[in-house]
C-alpha cells in the first residue's frame, strides 16, 4: 500500500465554539488557547511521522471560511480538507471517503483533543492501515476511540452510533463485526473534554502518576503546560528525543528482557533499572564470558543473571532465552551498552500483547538517533539488509536492530541456530519466511554509555560480523526455501 492520509478532526480555535465543556472553571478565550495548542502539537506529531513515511497530514476542519486562522496552528505541508454536514458520524465517514479519493490509500482520522498522543501510536497505526482492509482503532479510557484508520471507507462503521458516549468503542466493534471486518487494536490513549481529563493531562505533563493503569506517568516529562490558564508555550513541549514512555495494559502476560552483556560493566546498572522502571516481570542478564564484573553489578541493580562462558552473541541470546520459565508470555531483547533506549519497551510489547502483531523491531534508522550512536557500516547494513529481505521475501525492515519483542512459545518453535552475530538477521528471515505479522516502530537510540564495542568500535570484528551476517543469509535463504517455517499455532489465553 502507498501513501496514508493523517487527518485531525478538528473544529477552527474560537471563543465560545472550542472546549466549552471546561467553561467554566475556563474563560471562553482560554479554552480556544487550548484547543490551538492541541492542534498545533498534535500537527507536529504527524509532521514527525511524515518525515519517515509516505504519510500526508491533513486537517479535516469546520467550520469553511476559517481556513486562514488555521493554517496559523499548521506545520508547512499540512493540508485542509473540509467537513461536510451532518452529525459526527456521517463527518466522519464522509471525511474518510474524501482523504481516500484523494488518491491516497489508507486514511487516519485522529481526535483533535489527545495532543500528547505519541508518535509510536500513530506508527502502529499506520503500519497496520497499510496490511489489510481492516479498521485500526486506538480506544479511549472514556469508551471511545482516539484514531481510526481504514483503507476502504465503511459507512456502517458511524451509523447508529450515540456519539460523546461510552458506549463508541464497543458500537464501533459491533458494527465491524457486522461487515465482516477485522479489528486491530493499536495501544490506547486518551483525549480531553471534561475537568477528569484535563486532570490527567495536567498529570502527565508534570510527571505526577495520572489516575489509570493504562496512563503511567512518562519517564521524561513534558514540561511547559499550566493547562489550568493556557500558560503554555505554542506548541507544548516535549521531551527533546520523544522518548513516550507509556507502560500500556498486557492484560495477564509475563514479559521478560534478556540483555547479552560482554563487559558491560559501567552501562549495564544504569541499563537494568531503566528496564525495570518499565514494569517488566523479569530481566535476564546473559553473562557473556565478562571479566569486569558484569554480573555483580547487574545483580546489584535488580537482575537476574545467566552465564554462558562460550563467546557469541547468538548463544547468549539461547541462553536467556532457556532460562525463561514457562509462564512468560513475551521476551523482548536489547543490548546492554546503554544505546537502547528502554522507555519505548512498552511500545514495542504493546502490539504483540494485543495480538496485532507476531513479530515487533524497533528500528533505529527510523527514529532519533544521538551523533555518532551507529557506524556508517551499521547504517549501511542495516539498509542492504532490508532490500535483501524485501527481495527475497517482500517484507520491510530498514534495521537490524536488537530492540525486538515477540512471543516466546513462538520463538522457541523458530528454530533458531545460529550462534554469534547472525541471530538477528536469522530472527528477522525465519518470522519473514513463515508469513508473520511483521511491524516495524521507530526508536530512539543512543551512544552507547561505556564498554567497547565488540562489532563496530574493531575493524577485524566489523570486517568477521559482517562476513557472518553476509553468509547468514545466503545459507538461510537457501534451507528456508527449500523447508519453509511454519507459524506456531496457538493464542494468548483471554
Amino acid at each position: 500500500m502507498g501513501s496514508v492520509a493523517v487527518g485531525i478532526m478538528c473544529k477552527t480555535p474560537a471563543p465560545g465554539r472550542s472546549k466549552t465543556r471546561l467553561s467554566p472553571p475556563l474563560r471562553p478565550e482560554e479554552c480556544a488557547g487550548l484547543s490551538a495548542c492541541f492542534i498545533r502539537d498534535l500537527s507536529q506529531t504527524i509532521a514527525r511521522l511524515a518525515e519517515d513515511s509516505d504519510v500526508t497530514g491533513y486537517a479535516v476542519y469546520t467550520p469553511l471560511g476559517s481556513e486562514e486562522a488555521l493554517r496559523r496552528l499548521l506545520p508547512a505541508g499540512f493540508k485542509l480538507m473540509p467537513q461536510v454536514e451532518g452529525d459526527f458520524g456521517d463527518r466522519l465517514f464522509q471525511g474518510a471517503q474524501n482523504l481516500l479519493d484523494a488518491n491516497h490509500d489508507g486514511v487516519l482520522l485522529v481526535n483533535s483533543d489527545s495532543p500528547t498522543l505519541p508518535l509510536p501510536i500513530l506508527q502502529m497505526a499506520v503500519d497496520a492501515v497499510r496490511q489489510a482492509d481492516n479498521v485500526v482503532l486506538s480506544p479511549a479510557v472514556d469508551g471511545g476511540y482516539t484514531l481510526i484508520g481504514l483503507s476502504k471507507a465503511h459507512r456502517r462503521l458511524f451509523e447508529d452510533i450515540r456519539w460523546s458516549t461510552s458506549t463508541v468503542y464497543r458500537r464501533t466493534l459491533e458494527r465491524a463485526r457486522e461487515i465482516g471486518l477485522a479489528v486491530v487494536d493499536v495501544p490506547p490513549w486518551y483525549d480531553i473534554d471534561d475537568a477528569a481529563s484535563l486532570q490527567m493531562l495536567e498529570d502527565e505533563l508534570s510527571g505526577r502518576a495520572p489516575p489509570s493503569r493504562a496512563f503511567p506517568a512518562p519517564t521524561h516529562h513534558r514540561r511547559g503546560l499550566s493547562c489550568a490558564n493556557v500558560k503554555c508555550p505554542w506548541p507544548i513541549q516535549r521531551p527533546e528525543s520523544e522518548m513516550s514512555s507509556m507502560l500500556l495494559p498486557t492484560g495477564n502476560r509475563r514479559v521478560a528482557v534478556v540483555v547479552p552483556c560482554l563487559n558491560e560493566c559501567e552501562p549495564i546498572s544504569g541499563v537494568v533499572r531503566e528496564i525495570l522502571s518499565e514494569g517488566v516481570d523479569d530481566v535476564v542478564v546473559v553473562d557473556n564470558g565478562s571479566t569486569d564484573g558484569t554480573a555483580g553489578e547487574a545483580v546489584a541493580a535488580g537482575a537476574r543473571v545467566v552465564s554462558e562462558p562460550r563467546r557469541g552473541y547468538g548463544r547468549a541470546c539461547a541462553a536467556g532465552v532457556a532460562s525463561l520459565p514457562p509462564e512468560t508470555d513475551i521476551v523482548c531483547f536489547l543490548d546492554g551498552d546503554g544505546s537502547d533506549v528502554p522507555a519505548f519497551l512498552p511500545a514495542v510489547v504493546a502490539p504483540v500483547a494485543a495480538g496485532a502483531a507476531d513479530f515487533v523491531m524497533g528500528s533505529r534508522l527510523r527514529g532519533v538517533r544521538e551523533p555518532g550512536s551507529m557506524t556508517p557500516q551499521q547504517i549501511v547494513a542495516g539498509w542492504l539488509s532490508g532490500v535483501l529481505l524485501r527481495a527475497t521475501y517482500g517484507v520491510r525492515f530498514t534495521d537490524m536492530s536488537p530492540f525486538r519483542a515477540l512471543r516466546l512459545d513462538r520463538l522457541r518453535a523458530l528454530g533458531m541456530s545460529e550462534q554469534t552475530f547472525g541471530w538477528n538477521l536469522e530472527m528477522q528471515m525465519r518470522v519473514a519466511a513463515a508469513g508473520w505479522r511483521i511491524l516495524e516502530i521507530p526508536v530512539n537510540h543512543r551512544r552507547r554509555r561505556g564498554g567497547i564495542s565488540k562489532v563496530s568500535g574493531d575493524f577485524i570484528a566489523g570486517t568477521k560480523a559482517a562476513w557472518t551476517i553476509a553468509t547468514t543469509f545466503l545459507r538461510l535463504a537457501i534451507s528456508l526455501r527449500a523447508k519453509p517455517p511454519r507459524m506456531a499455532a496457538g493464542e494468548f489465553p483471554k
